[in-house]
């Protein structure tokens, strides 16, 4: 099996057990892999689990984490010019 075969099994298993794998979720969050890592060392980032050498990230997980991200939009008017 080549990598690309390999990447298409994961995502593919991950996807049974209501997962992203690595590569999926770095893709909807708009960030590279090493960024994912940085943010698993801080302690930042959605829930994850370790399984092999593979990261899976738990939908549920993915949505608790993006709905502390929500922010609330400003209820402030336009605002005034002064001339």
């Amino acid at each position: 099996m080549n990598a690309n075969t390999d990447s298409n099994t994961i995502t593919t298993l991950a996807k049974l057990v209501d997962c992203f794998d690595e590569e999926g979720f770095a893709k909807l969050a708009g960030v590279k892999l090493s960024t994912l890592d940085a943010w698993r060392k801080r302690g930042k980032g959605p829930e994850y689990v370790l399984l092999g050498c593979n990261y899976l990230y738990p939908i549920a997980g993915v949505q608790r984490h993006l709905s502390g991200l929500v922010r609330a939009r400003s209820s402030s008017g336009p605002k005034r010019v002064l001339l």
